[in-house]
């Protein structure tokens, strides 16, 4: 029932959206164009997205209709997983911005999405099910972007004297305007569905995400044709066949890393000592990597770490722990890790009143945050879903990243500083491995900033197994393992 409410939603919008507009003079959409790009995850053809463009007018000005389908399938952790993304824009042809904007996304059961509408000088925001709506000013030098064509690039980048330039971009996911940069590597003569394309190669760096991303963009009608992602994704231009031809990707390849050895109890790995060389996004700094209970010498280089890693987190027993609620005032350099963000959504009401039901009574921060710890363990199952704090509150499901995120959140929430981290931890997967890992850290007055992990059900320590490579300020965040070998282990009795 949830799902054909959800869908009859999106439909009900789209249909009253199309006859606003048909008050103002829009005029039936003509001459359908269809393309396709073919989609490689770690090399392999495992999807393909179809693009349906068209003219027509809205409030007598041209507007292209961009409508996207997106279909995905790979393994992740010995299962089939199925994606499919919709996306529809109105783009204004004079400006590139567009005027509407709608998103479904499906996985599974998981259904999210919204809609985004251009009024004046603001931008609406709705969400899929309808539970939110939000206005949001915005000014008049701001890119609201689509997935497909780059006229504010080429319109900058077309001939050679532009080397880079930063853009403020509206950040749909977000909500947010954000600073994109992006610089110009070259050119190049492709060749793609059987047509030749003259292309202007970018790089766009975007802090949001935290990934630094090459663009080939069509000189001539500002189209995408192709993208590089160094979270191992690949997208060009193809010829329809390309749905015939998909295979499944596997997602654990690029998430883990088989290691020498192999430690049976997990939870019990008190020290770990370890040769790495990692290139990773975002970089790490050495105050990153050397924090209480791991210990990193080595070379850093950009985005390159290359060391021993000496890892033995100390379990912390709640001894003078603050008082519950914190005062604040005796604590300096913590205000961040109290509020709100994107996806931390800490002053969301239902948060607020979820927090306090479940900390009512504590005895100190220490009691407060493990009763929290406890909530999310037992009411939020493990998937590889991501997602706000909010959402996953929600759909009651998350991976590693988004159950993080909302532990962090409901700490906040409660008046208990918090933050997410992120890098790898050791697994069963292959026989022995690391997989990229997110988890927290819970501020504890004198005591510093406690690690806890609660995807791993680890409620109010975290096992030495796990390397830690910097606090999450990005969407992403990516692990390439170019060697990692466990040197010396020990687990307790």
């Amino acid at each position: 029932m949830k799902m054909i409410q959800n869908i009859s939603w999106l439909f009900l919008i789209f249909i009253l959206f199309n006859s606003s507009c048909s008050r103002i003079g829009q005029k039936p959409e003509s001459d359908i164009e269809t393309y396709y790009s073919a989609i490689e995850f770690n090399d392999v053809l495992c999807g393909y997205s179809v693009i349906h463009l068209s003219d027509t007018l809205v409030d007598n000005r041209t507007v292209k209709v961009l409508r996207q389908h997106i279909f995905v399938n790979f393994m992740a952790l010995g299962k089939d997983v199925t994606q499919y993304h919709k996306y529809t824009y109105f783009i204004d042809s004079s400006s590139g911005n567009f005027i509407y904007h709608d998103s479904y996304h499906k996985q599974g059961e998981t259904e999210s999405g919204g809609f985004v509408y251009v009024e004046d000088e603001n931008v609406r925001v709705t969400s899929l099910d309808g539970s939110r709506d939000t206005l949001l000013p915005i000014p008049g030098d701001i890119i609201l972007p689509n997935t497909q064509f780059y006229l504010y690039l080429i319109r900058d980048f077309n001939d050679d004297n532009l080397k880079e330039k930063t853009y403020q971009i509206f950040e749909v996911r977000t909500e947010t305007i954000t600073e994109v940069t992006y610089t110009r590597i070259g050119k190049e003569q492709l060749y793609l569905a059987g047509d030749h394309y003259d292309a202007v190669i970018l790089t766009e760096s975007n802090p949001v995400t935290g990934l630094k991303t090459k663009l080939w963009i069509d000189k001539r009608t500002a189209r995408l044709l192709k993208k590089e992602s160094p979270n191992h994704l690949r997208m060009y231009l193809a010829e329809s066949i390309v749905k015939k031809k998909l295979e499944t990707g596997n997602w654990d390849d690029v998430v883990f890393t088989k290691v020498n050895r192999y430690i049976k109890d997990i939870h019990s790995i008190f020290y770990i000592k370890l040769r790495g060389n990692l290139e990773q996004s975002p970089a790490s700094t050495r105050e990153d990597l050397n924090v209480p209970g791991q210990k990193f010498t080595g070379l850093i280089k950009e985005n390159i770490v290359e060391g021993i890693f000496e890892i033995s987190y100390k379990k912390y027993d709640g001894k003078n722990a603050p008082s519950f609620p914190l005062n604040t005032d005796r604590y300096k350099d913590i205000g961040e890790w109290l509020k709100a963000d994107g996806r931390i959504e800490s002053d969301d009401h239902i948060l607020i009143a979820k927090a306090k039901e479940i900390t009512d009574g504590s005895e100190d921060l220490w009691e407060a945050s493990r009763r929290i710890s406890q909530w999310v363990i037992y009411n939020i199952e493990g998937s590889i879903m991501g997602g706000t704090a909010r959402e996953t509150f929600d759909r009651r499901n998350g991976a590693c990243g988004s159950q993080s995120i909302l532990m962090a959140a409901l700490c906040r929430s409660a008046g208990i500083p918090a933050r997410v981290v992120w890098g790898c931890m050791y697994t069963h997967v292959m026989g022995g491995s690391f997989g990229q890992h997110a988890w927290n850290e819970i501020f504890m007055g004198d005591a510093g900033w406690i690690p806890v992990d609660v995807t791993f059900h680890e409620v109010d320590y975290v096992d030495s197994g796990h390397l830690r490579l910097g606090v999450l300020h990005t969407q992403q965040t990516i692990i390439n393992f170019k060697k990692l070998e466990i040197l010396e282990f020990e687990v307790s009795n």
